[in-house]
């Protein structure tokens, strides 16, 4: 378990994301500022805002418990989350972005017609639902692990926290919350695990020659496995308006290419992070965890020193709320300016008004489904089956 200052510093952040939401509620005043922010991120804000989105809850927690399961094999879930970032830049977002839609259902209202806007806008919307429960369920995943709190809690404190600083900000709080919890993350999962890692071994006597000969091979997860990974979210990455809606926020096309393609190529960098710090964990436990999906959050609460620890678990919190808050902007948009907006006019005062109610109100099914589910990757695979199967 980890101490006072550790409890402190993440009581500090999520007091903190609050408080940028509060903050943005001043610049969240259009429907251009509240669903793409204006338009308005430069290469330096884009990248680390993209890469937020996708890094999420099954991005880190997941990926962990793959790499404590299955070794280096675990790698190819997230290098697929990243190829098809990638493969995103490289294709959909210079076509989109010069476009100046704001939503995907507005995309698909222009090259289809009105019918196909409001049943993919549906279909979508079901989807970043489902990757937001997924964000949910992985907080509550790590504060049951590191602090001892009872899972269904510490889904409920952490998804109130998403639901209000969304609602008030939109893509303005969405947007600089993310920017600061890329930084988080990068320091606390790509940086300080690896190193922790290494460190514990050498202090612990332990090799990673001692893990099964399986986790060093690439095909240990399964072909069939890795297949299934690359068409649920190498394509998945193309079409979620989570993703869009993040490419319609850059300043111009040569922003949204080369950011895109850089926050993919982040990912994969990411992924051999979390892999190695789960099959470190495996070392450390003897492979005798009872959750595997406690692996990461089991590792850092047993061997970071106090205040470390802290800035961790801030770092997986963010990686989970990061990608949560654009889900949940993503299907509240969807929803509320491509249904809503497509089926009967209303001024901008009232979309922005009916989109911060949306937010509250698919926050609350974020939670409750969260707490109705409990498994990460279950529910990731739901969410991306459905819109790979849908679209």
């Amino acid at each position: 378990m980890l101490g006072t200052i550790d409890i402190a510093i993440v009581v500090l952040y999520l007091a903190f994301m609050l408080g940028i939401g509060v903050y943005t509620l001043k610049y969240a005043k259009s429907l251009e500022d509240y669903l793409v922010a204006g338009r308005r991120l430069v290469l330096f804000t884009y990248i680390p805002a993209m890469a937020a989105v996708v890094l999420g809850g099954a991005s880190t927690i997941g990926t962990g418990k793959l790499g404590y399961l299955y070794g280096i094999s675990g790698v190819w879930f997230l290098v697929m989350l990243s190829l098809g970032i990638i493969a995103n830049g490289l294709i959909v977002a210079p076509k989109i972005i010069p476009l100046k839609i704001r939503t995907m259902g507005e995309f698909l209202e222009k090259r289809y017609d009105r019918s196909t806007r409001l049943i993919g806008s549906v279909v979508v919307a079901i989807y970043d639902l489902m990757v937001a429960v997924t964000q949910t369920i992985a907080i509550g995943t790590v504060f049951s692990a590191m602090l001892g709190w009872d899972p269904s809690l510490s889904m409920i404190i952490g998804g109130l926290v998403v639901l209000l600083y969304t609602a008030l900000g939109g893509m303005w709080s969405v947007t600089l919350t993310d920017i600061l919890q890329f930084w988080i993350m990068t320091i606390g999962v790509l940086i300080l695990v690896p190193v922790f890692g290494f460190m514990t071994m050498q202090s612990q006597g332990l090799s990673l020659s001692q893990l099964p000969s399986s986790y060093f091979d690439w095909g240990n997860v399964g072909g069939d496995t890795i297949l299934l990974w690359f068409m649920l979210y190498f394509f998945g990455l193309m079409l979620g308006q989570d993703i869009w809606g993040r490419v319609l926020t850059a300043k111009n096309k040569k922003v949204g290419t080369i950011g895109t393609v850089a926050a993919g190529i982040y990912g994969i960098i990411y992924a051999f992070a979390a892999v190695f710090g789960g099959m470190v964990a495996y070392l450390l436990f003897s492979g005798g965890l009872e959750n595997p999906q406690y692996a990461l959050p089991s590792f850092v609460a047993a061997v970071f020193p106090v205040g470390l620890a802290g800035i961790v678990l801030a770092g997986m919190l963010a990686a989970f709320m990061s990608t949560g808050d654009s889900c949940l902007l993503a299907a509240t948009s969807l929803i509320v300016y491509d249904v809503i907006g497509s089926l009967k006019k209303f001024s901008e005062r009232t979309m922005l008004m009916l989109l911060r109610i949306f937010n509250v109100l698919f926050g609350i099914f974020m939670i409750v489904a969260a707490v109705a589910i409990s498994e990460v990757l279950v529910a990731l695979d739901i969410a991306y089956l459905y819109l790979s199967a849908g679209l």
